[in-house]
């Protein structure tokens, strides 16, 4: 009679815990961890990261969980601090996380203890480039970080390559001295190098990513104009990137603007620039200018769940987490060295973003080949391929 009394509470738990819709084989859930600053300059791609990996979750745990046992997500906000985002990520490993997604904000932090407690690190993860591949992309990855972002490599390229054809009188970088934005400046130059040619500027500057508030850009805007460049890639913030095509405005110049991935991710920019980011230069991921029906719907559940429509952050977000379930299974443990081995052998995975997968010297799940530019037309308000 107690047993089966014991087995009647478990039950009832686990129904109010997980839903009517399926009795797990162990209740005892699968505890997957994430880090993202969902306050300030880049508040927005935080909760794109919260609400994607949400959305995995509840549908791996409709589908039966994995190994018979659901997902469970823990996520904590670093507000962009190395700091608190250094203990978030003990809190977590202590927790019994398998796994850690992200930071957004605090990448190196977690890629550096991802690989001092050896256990995967995945998602958005500073948007890959120096933080995953410290010596450059030619190096060796940090193998325990498995990143699913947008790449700044890539998007520094894919810059790049255009910067080469379109701007006869040199292209300018500014960018922000973290690996994010030494990452974008890195593939740039590759670029530039290979080609034989020089960056006419690159300058630094230090923004404030805590509160998102935007600094005076007239005396770099003053440098570039000496060196007589009219080309220049803001690889700053959304805001500041706002603040830098209003000064232009305001001093009657009339430069082509690149932006990162962060330009067109959402409508922080095109809302704060108003008509001055009309011309604005980016890119975007190829397969979300060409949805498939699995993005598509996606996107769908996304509007339905929270109200907006979702950023590349959420998608890659996702990904990772149905990866991970896709890598618990086939390892058959949660083990992290396991795991690892696991996310190494995982290839032609069907995600939303794309067909991806890792290997050793591979921890990136996007390249410039997975990009498409893109141009800001502000009489339309929309971002439209670019054809020449």
């Amino acid at each position: 009679m107690r047993k089966r009394l014991a087995n009647s509470i478990i039950t009832t738990v686990a129904t109010l815990l997980f839903g009517t819709g399926y009795a797990y084989a162990n209740s005892d859930p699968i505890l997957v961890g994430l880090i993202a600053g969902t306050t300030g300059a880049y508040g927005s791609t935080g909760v794109a990261t919260v609400q994607g990996a949400q959305l995995a979750i509840e549908k791996i745990n409709a589908s039966g969980g994995v190994l018979g046992r659901p997902l469970k997500l823990e996520w904590h906000n670093d507000d962009a601090s190395a700091t608190l985002a250094g203990q978030l990520f003990k809190k977590l490993v202590s927790n019994g996380a398998v796994a850690i997604a992200g930071s957004p904000d605090t990448g190196p932090v977690t890629a550096q203890l991802a690989n001092r407690y050896k256990i995967p690190d995945i998602g958005v993860v500073d948007d890959g480039g120096l933080t995953v591949y410290t010596q450059g992309p030619d190096g060796a990855p940090n193998p325990w970080v498995f990143d699913f972002g947008l790449n700044t490599f890539a998007w520094g390229a894919k810059i790049a390559e255009y910067a080469l054809k379109h701007c006869p009188s040199g292209l300018a970088v500014l960018h922000d001295p973290t690996t994010y934005g030494e990452g974008g400046y890195y593939g740039i130059k590759q670029v530039y190098d290979k080609a034989g040619k020089l960056i006419a500027s690159n300058q630094t500057i230090t923004e404030n990513w805590s509160t998102g508030a935007t600094t005076g850009l007239i005396p770099e805007i003053n440098a570039i104009k000496a060196t007589g460049a009219t080309c220049v890639d803001v690889w700053l913030t959304p805001q500041d990137q706002a603040a830098f095509a209003q000064d232009l405005h305001s001093l009657g110049l009339k430069y082509t603007v690149f932006g990162n991935d962060e330009t067109n991710a959402d409508d922080t920019y095109s809302k704060l620039a108003g008509d001055q980011a009309d011309g604005t230069i980016s890119a975007a991921l190829t397969s979300a200018l060409h949805p498939s029906a699995d993005l598509q719907a996606f996107a769908a559940d996304y509007k339905k769940k929270f109200n907006e429509d979702p950023t590349p952050f959420a998608e890659t977000s996702y990904d990772s987490i149905m990866m991970l379930a896709q890598a618990i299974t086939n390892a058959k443990s949660t083990e992290p060295k396991a795991l690892q081995a696991a996310f190494n052998s995982i290839s032609h995975f069907g995600g939303i973003t794309g067909d991806l997968g890792f290997s050793p010297q591979n921890h990136v799940t996007i390249t410039a080949a997975e990009l498409t530019l893109v141009k800001y037309d502000a009489a339309t308000k929309t971002w439209v391929e670019v054809t020449d």
